[in-house]
């Protein structure tokens, strides 16, 4: 048979060579039974065959090998002269001939013949990227630019690694199956586990870390998990630190003789050298794999799950308990003297007390007292105390509900806490962890040491043997690690990694990023773009902004403004993109105010308050220009003299500053070596972290939200902020911090508004529009509507620090009544006075902004209310706090607010 133009091949011995047997047939006819009768040509004899096992294909296609690539095995086939195509609706095979004349077929199953090449592929982005690398890459020290250089080693006909999508490529990223079972040897929690399945099942995914929320750990799974698969590894990052922590805990585990540290010249040096001749010893982790223990590991698993959303509900209740707490003393001092009588109110529900507060605002509002009736009501629902307590005073009623209200929900809250934990404890879910790792570590090992037949010698590679001999050399080290730069020059041009691991991504510039994607068939991208970006000078900003503009490449590819963090999650729309919630490093203080300020509050601290005392400090030097450039010595001495003696049993203490210039200062200062720069101290951690913060007023450097967000969450149990006391803007983060701090320690301030309780009139405002949904009479706008708007508009500003609350009472928001006069002063006593929005921020508990909404008959000129407004406006003016007014007649949209608000900015 002429085996261009026709394949025969007997299914029965598919995954063995023997299956093609074309140029054994001399003819091959269909039988008059339904079968083939075929005749070979070593014997003249027909032989019959079921039309199931034999397969035979006619009229290959010729497919054109000019422009794309031949993949077998994940292997690139070079030198070849024709490629055919043999196709059925069901089976795909391939005769491929080389330029030297010998010809083989091979199995569709194994073969990937690539389409467009990437070069070709998101216009002029590859082009770009490029460019990129010829002008900005870095440079070895004999002049070569090392990253162009890699650039040109790309192989660009691969069209299935993760640069094609990355590049344009409008293919979908490839969605797989999960392992029948997924293990976790190194130890979970919910958000790790996501994470875990999301890069298994997933071509790409995307893995944001925020500080001390396990990333390495992660990774750790990950990689067990593809080392149980038989898959190949690349781990790299631009911080040299990370990816020697991965080989550090893999070591510590008895893995590391997987693992080869490659990269540049002097890694794979001392990798040839430190190659060990023999494996360890697995002989204890030979029968590790037992029905036994995959049970147990299946079952642990199963319990832990279930108990993940009791930890996140457990710490999430911790969290607000302590909110709850600090706010209810700044109540009890604000109403020093309370209503001792009624005490029995903190036995009722909160919800029921919270109903009953709202109603009394009303008649407040409106300047009624509670009916006979409705006194008779609540004391079936409260009791006999209810009806002579709603007969008092309403100023005091009120007052003693919202009293009563922290109370009983700190109740509420200290039972629910009591249950889970009990729930938690039942099922000993620490155990369980501990059972989940062992099981798991004990599966991988056990794979591990059928693997490599259980020890003995090994092969020695020499430097010149990694490249020609990378099959064997990934058999050996399926894990290795490498600097991004040089992310594909470790293993032969011919082949590629399974997966490539990309640590600290938010520090990876495009050009280098891109380059690494290049190197595998799947990506995990890990990072945090909260954290420090890569540094660009602003030369260099000038050079890569010139290159964006010549070759006209979409914005989420400006090497300026993107990190390859943010450009991933930009540009792979397909991939999954799972945070790790879960705080393990800072006491709560110190990780609830990055986790507002900069997560959206969405991390759940899993550390302990413990009622520690100054956690938050700042300490602020007297007024003054002290600073000279990035230096300042008052700074200094206050560190020195005031603050450093504090710590001095408190575990580790490091010192943070922005500038290079404090941070040598300091340590000369103190001879030793304890003070650095925020960029220094990424990926480190200590128990006391001191901030100097050095300027006279906070700048564009020293205030930037990713720089304070490192620095802040380096402390595990103390922060002290030694800052300017020159006034700053309330909009800076230092600003905020602060005002965070004084908060959380209950410090007098100089402020002459109160700290607003969000929480207890968080609730009231979900009661009140709750109510008034249930109660609208009026064809104006609602507060619910406006509410809502209000709330978008915000969102859309960006500016997720700030809340709002309705209907707030001005005593609650005056703390200074002295710049009042007699009618004003009784006015903010009123029990019926408040701001019906107030807009604060939520971190520092300041309030911003005050929103009236004025109903056009009740508020036009000449009415009562019309002098209550003008009373109104004029006593908030004097704190600052003049009312924004809306009229109901006015066209309330998000973009009408949101220049309204721009005072806000």
């Amino acid at each position: 048979m002429d085996a261009r133009q026709c394949m025969i091949v007997d299914l029965e011995r598919r995954g063995d060579k023997q299956m093609f047997i074309t140029e054994q047939v001399e003819s091959i006819k269909a039988s008059e039974q339904g079968g083939w009768m075929v005749r070979f040509t070593t014997s003249p004899r027909p032989f019959q065959y079921n039309k199931a096992r034999l397969l035979v294909l006619r009229d290959p296609e010729v497919i054109n090998i000019v422009d794309r690539g031949l993949y077998v095995r994940g292997k690139r086939i070079s030198n070849i002269a024709e490629l055919l195509c043999f196709a059925s609706p069901q089976h795909r095979f391939y005769r491929v001939t080389y330029t030297s004349g010998y010809a083989e077929c091979l199995d569709g199953r194994e073969v990937y013949v690539t389409r467009t090449r990437i070069d070709q592929m998101g216009g002029s982005t590859w082009d770009y990227l490029k460019k990129l690398a010829d002008e900005t890459g870095l440079c070895a020290s004999d002049g070569t630019n090392i990253l162009s250089k890699a650039y040109q080693h790309v192989d660009v006909k691969r069209d299935n690694v993760p640069l094609a999508q990355y590049l344009g490529d409008r293919r979908r990223l490839a969605v797989r199956s999960l392992p029948r079972q997924v293990y976790y040897p190194f130890g979970c929690n919910a958000s790790q586990k996501a994470a875990v399945e999301a890069a298994l099942g997933h071509q790409v995914s995307i893995v944001q870390g925020p500080p001390g929320t396990g990333k390495t750990q992660t990774i750790l799974n990950i990689i067990a998990n593809l080392l149980l698969s038989g898959k190949t590894i690349l781990v790299v990052s631009n911080n040299n630190s990370a990816v020697e922590n991965i080989a550090e805990k893999l070591h510590r585990e008895g893995l590391g003789f997987l693992v080869a540290q490659l990269g540049n010249s002097e890694n794979k040096d001392a990798f040839i050298k430190r190659q060990s001749p023999y494996y360890p010893d697995m002989s204890s982790w030979a029968h590790g794999d037992t029905p036994a223990v995959r049970e147990l590991a299946k079952e642990a698993l199963q319990k832990v799950s279930q108990g993940f959303e009791d930890q996140t509900k457990l710490a999430l209740l911790k969290a607000e308990l302590n909110a709850l707490q600090t706010e209810r003393q700044y109540n009890e001092r604000l109403n020093a003297t309370t209503d001792r009588d009624a005490e029995w109110l903190r036995q009722k529900a909160p919800s029921v007390l919270m109903t009953l507060l709202s109603q009394c605002q009303e008649f407040a509002e409106q300047s009624k007292k509670p009916s006979f009736w409705f006194r008779l009501k609540h004391t079936f629902t409260l009791g006999s105390h209810a009806f002579s307590f709603l007969k008092q005073d309403l100023s005091q009623v009120i007052a003693s509900l919202e009293h009563a209200y922290y109370y009983a929900y700190q109740a509420k809250l200290e039972q629910d806490i009591e249950t889970i934990t009990e729930r938690l404890q039942s099922i000993d879910i620490k155990q369980r962890v501990k059972e989940l790792t062992s099981s798991s570590l004990q599966i991988l090992k056990s794979s591990i040491a059928k693997r490599y037949n259980g020890g003995g010698a090994r092969y020695q590679f020499t430097l010149k043997e990694l490249k020609p001999k990378t099959e064997v050399f990934l058999r050996e080290y399926p894990v290795v690690l490498s600097s991004t730069y040089r992310s594909n020059g470790n293993i032969s041009p011919d082949y590629v990694f399974d997966y490539v691991i990309m640590d600290e991504a938010s520090q990876i510039d495009i050009k280098t990023g891109a380059l690494t994607l290049s190197c595998a068939l799947n990506a995990v991208i890990v990072g945090d773009d909260k954290q420090l970006p890569n540094v660009v000078s602003r030369e260099e900003a000038l050079a890569l902004g010139a290159i964006q503009k010549a070759y006209q490449v979409d914005d989420r590819y400006n090497a300026v403004t993107h990190s390859f963090l943010k450009s991933c999650i930009e540009a792979f729309k397909d991939a999954p993109v799972t945070l790790l919630r879960e705080h393990y490093r800072c006491h709560p203080k110190i990780i609830e105010f990055c986790n507002q300020r900069f997560y959206d509050g969405e991390l759940i601290s899993m550390t302990t308050d413990s009622g520690q005392e100054k956690v938050l400090q700042v300490v602020r030097t007297v007024k003054g220009n002290h600073a000279r450039g990035r230096f300042n010595q008052r700074e200094i001495d206050v560190i020195t003299q005031e603050v450093l003696p504090e710590y001095q049993d408190k575990g580790t203490v490091g010192i943070i500053t922005p500038y290079r210039d404090q941070a040598m200062a300091i340590n000369q200062a103190l001879r030793q070596d304890i003070a650095s720069t925020v960029h220094k101290y990424q990926g480190r951690e200590c128990d006391t972290i001191i901030m100097s913060m050095v300027d006279n007023a906070p700048t564009e450097f020293s205030d930037d939200a990713n720089l304070l967000n490192v620095a802040i969450s380096r402390a595990k149990t103390h922060l002290c902020v030694v800052a300017t006391g020159n006034d700053m803007p309330e909009e800076s983060i230092l600003s905020q911090l602060i005002n965070y701090i004084q908060y959380n320690n209950f410090e007098v301030r100089e402020s002459k508004l109160h700290s607003v309780f969000d929480l207890l009139y968080k609730q009231y405002t979900t009661e009140r529009l709750a109510y008034q949904s249930k109660h609208q009479i009026s064809d104006q706008l609602s507060e619910n509507l406006f509410y809502d708007t209000l709330i978008k508009a915000l969102e859309d500003m960006g500016r997720r620090e700030l809340s709002v609350l309705c209907h707030y009472p001005l005593s609650k928001l005056i703390a200074d009544c002295s710049l009042l006069d007699a009618e004003e002063l009784a006015f903010v006593q009123s029990p019926f006075a408040h701001v019906d929005f107030l807009i604060y921020n939520a971190l520092t508990k300041r309030p911003l902004l005050v929103i009236e909404i004025d109903g056009w008959s009740f508020h036009k000129a000449g009415t009562t209310q019309q002098a209550r407004d003008a009373l109104k406006d004029s006593l908030l003016s004097k704190y600052a706090l003049p009312p924004c007014r809306i009229s109901t007649t006015n066209m309330v949209t998000v973009e009408m607010l949101k220049e309204r608000l721009s005072v806000l900015q």
